[in-house]
């Protein structure tokens, strides 16, 4: 019997404690297990052993001897000491998931769908047909019936938890001076977009600008028109094989079809890119527990680093700020078909929450197509205004609280006035709260601490305690 080297790092301790040690090889995992609960003074905890190899992290099984089933290269070894997280809160929230086949949509709203091709094109088509037909038969009558995307058409529903467009339209006449320029406008983008659908090819709104920047005139304009030609038609953006750049990356324990090709998302080290073309994606697979959407890249990059997605099996995903429609959509095809809680990890702030309720009940620019990228079922996990009180357990210190600007309070107080926020009383509590205080943070404001004291302590402490909104 050898003695081998470990280099074991306590991560359940603030900060994080590490002691050398040394034990025999023919030793079982279980058996250094209750060494290492001495030598931390851990007795009474729950923890679990993780085994440091080729820069990945592996969780080890108790029965397995120490160096038999995990061989070193003769340097040692490195462990890390992770408690272990209850997930029957998670179960709970699993368990009271709607199925999005069961939401019903109030009569009058637009909802758009997704559309082949072909069948895109033909729709295309049909309205181009009528319209001439109408023009020829009686050019003063002759018009585009548009859905308004104007503010009195948009409003939030409580029975789907969505912002959705109502039954109001427009009427863009081929004869009328206010509207023959942008009727113009709107026949040649229909003429650009059926080559594009003829020829089966992608491209993107800068893209279809470019086609004719003399009678566009600028991408705003033709932006807008490929949103009204969408409400218009009755399908999404990417039936129209209209395609926006993506920001959004994924990692952890999902796997699916690209284009054919098998991505795991595990094996894919600091993330995968999303494609900006959710058809290209088939067959999603998942032992994942939960889905957790991520605000910031650098905590992404943490969590991906420490591979949180192994130690609390789960999906991790972040579009870098903002969401992209390719992060949404994506989000959304794993929600319709894995069925998986989705928890949501912004910064504590007023921009925060809005990049949340894009996420949860969508944008007042695409109300028409939130049926399609909205997921109403996600939680608010952190980091709520809450946790930075004292009474919050977390400890966050007060020297990376940062101080509400006039410009933060002012657009706070007018989320409080918002329909959806007025409809979710916990919401409502939360948003509150940031005035009271009259302090924001950001995310990273965790890790003050501990750099990886939201791996460790945070994220596990608030999904076994089910405390999420």
């Amino acid at each position: 019997m050898v003695n081998i080297n470990i280099v074991c790092n306590n991560s359940l301790a603030i900060p994080t404690v590490q002691k050398k040690l040394e034990v025999e090889t023919s030793e079982t995992v279980l058996e250094v297990k209750e060494m290492l609960r001495d030598e931390f003074a851990i007795k009474n905890l729950k923890f679990e052993l993780f085994f440091k190899s080729n820069k990945k992290w592996h969780k080890l099984e108790d029965d397995k001897q120490i160096l038999d089933d995990y061989p070193t290269d003769g340097k040692g070894m490195q462990l890390d000491i992770k408690r272990v997280v209850n997930l029957r809160q998670i179960a709970v929230l699993r368990k009271g998931l709607k199925d999005p086949d069961d939401i019903e949509y109030p009569y009058g709203i637009l909802h758009v769908e997704m559309a082949s091709t072909e069948k895109t094109r033909t729709l295309l088509v049909d309205i181009a047909q009528k319209f001439i037909n109408d023009a020829l038969r009686n050019p003063e009558s002759a018009s585009f019936s548009i859905p308004s995307r104007s503010g009195d058409n948009i409003g939030f529903d409580e029975d789907t938890e969505l912002v959705l467009l109502g039954r109001q339209r427009m009427e863009r006449q081929f004869r009328n001076l206010s509207s023959v320029k942008s009727v113009q406008q709107l026949t040649q983008l229909m003429k650009i977009l059926h080559q594009v659908l003829v020829r089966d090819i992608h491209s993107t709104k800068r893209d279809l600008f470019y086609q004719d920047v003399n009678t566009f005139d600028t991408q705003t304009t033709s932006d807008n028109l490929i949103e009204d030609l969408g409400a218009l038609l009755g399908v999404t953006r990417t039936s129209m094989n209209v395609t926006a750049s993506s920001k959004g990356i994924v990692i952890g324990h999902i796997d699916f079809t690209e284009k054919g090709d098998f991505i795991d998302c595990r094996r894919m080290g600091s993330g995968k890119s999303i494609t900006p073309n959710i058809n290209d994606i088939d067959n999603l697979q998942s032992d994942a527990e939960f889905v957790l959407v991520v605000e910031k890249d650098a905590i992404f990059n943490r969590l991906a680093e420490d591979q949180f997605y192994d130690y609390v099996p789960s999906i991790i995903i972040t579009a870098k700020g903002q969401p992209d429609m390719a992060t949404r959509m994506f989000i959304k095809k794993i929600n319709d078909e894995l069925k998986l809680p989705i928890l949501a990890i912004m910064d504590a702030d007023v921009y925060g929450f809005e990049i949340l309720r894009v996420y949860s009940v969508g944008s007042k620019a695409l109300s028409f197509e939130a049926s399609n990228l909205a997921v109403p079922n996600i939680k608010w996990l952190g980091l709520l205004p809450a946790d930075l009180e004292e009474s919050s357990g977390f400890g966050i210190p007060k020297d990376v609280h940062l101080k509400m600007t006039k410009s933060d309070e002012h657009r706070t107080k007018l989320l409080l006035e918002e329909e959806f926020v007025k409809r979710k009383p916990a919401w409502r509590t939360q948003i509150q709260k940031l005035l009271d205080l009259g302090v924001k943070a950001e995310i990273q404001a965790l890790n003050a601490r501990d750099p990886q004291f939201i791996t460790n302590h945070y994220l596990p402490t608030k999904i076994e305690a089910g405390d999420f909104i």
